[in-house]
């Protein structure tokens, strides 16, 4: 990890695993559903697909705060243990 992303990832841990999937899980699941929209209304132009606009962005946002926190986090402090193990190391 670069010296700026352990530096950010410091700052996110303190705050906890929670607050990082509310935070970065929402948006997450807000680009989702607007990505999915787009193609739906660009590409595919089927009405039933997105019918119910709320209810597909509630449905991502839980999945990201809850599958997103989970993933993400793990890799981040994956790296983020590895280098502090490199760091202790030499």
């Amino acid at each position: 990890m670069k010296p700026k992303r352990i530096e950010n990832w410091e700052r996110i841990r303190q705050k906890g695993a929670w607050r990082y999937g509310l935070i970065y899980g929402t948006v997450w699941g807000v680009f989702v559903v607007v990505f999915v929209w787009l193609v739906d209304q660009f590409f595919l132009k089927q009405d039933k697909i997105m019918s119910n606009l709320l209810t597909w962005l509630i449905l991502y946002i839980i999945t990201g705060i809850l599958l997103y926190r989970f993933v993400m986090w793990n890799i981040n402090e994956k790296y983020y243990q590895k280098w502090l193990s490199n760091q202790k190391n030499g």
